[in-house]
């Protein structure tokens, strides 16, 4: 899949295997100039649970962020499963798309959401 086909959602991967979620598309016509990504981290732990979801026994006494960490994996895995390319920050870079990650220290904007 091209570069140029990337979407909101999608996932991009560091040097070091940090993963980040699009959150923001920046085009010139129809070429890809630049993405917002936030760390999938940061992403997730602002997603409420599903109803069939909740942290239960499974993680009672154990740190949010294995909760957290059990939902990265799945959100990565979905992706794999859909079969949508998890892109480099080199690879990008390398074919002249900016890109710039979102300012955790700004409010997010799903703070004040509720279900």
């Amino acid at each position: 899949m091209s570069m140029q086909q990337i979407v909101a959602n999608d996932l991009v991967r560091d040097e070091y295997g940090n993963y980040y979620e699009v959150v923001g598309v920046h085009t010139e016509g129809e070429t890809l100039k630049a993405l917002e990504v936030s760390n999938l981290y940061f992403e997730i732990s602002f997603r409420s649970p599903s109803d069939s979801e909740s942290l239960g026994e499974e993680y009672k006494g154990k740190p949010l962020g294995v909760y957290l960490q059990d939902q990265l994996n799945a959100y990565v895995d979905d992706i794999q499963k859909r079969e949508r390319p998890i892109y480099g920050i080199r690879d990008l870079m390398v074919n002249r798309i900016k890109v710039y990650a979102v300012d955790i220290t700004q409010p997010h904007p799903k703070r004040n959401q509720t279900v």
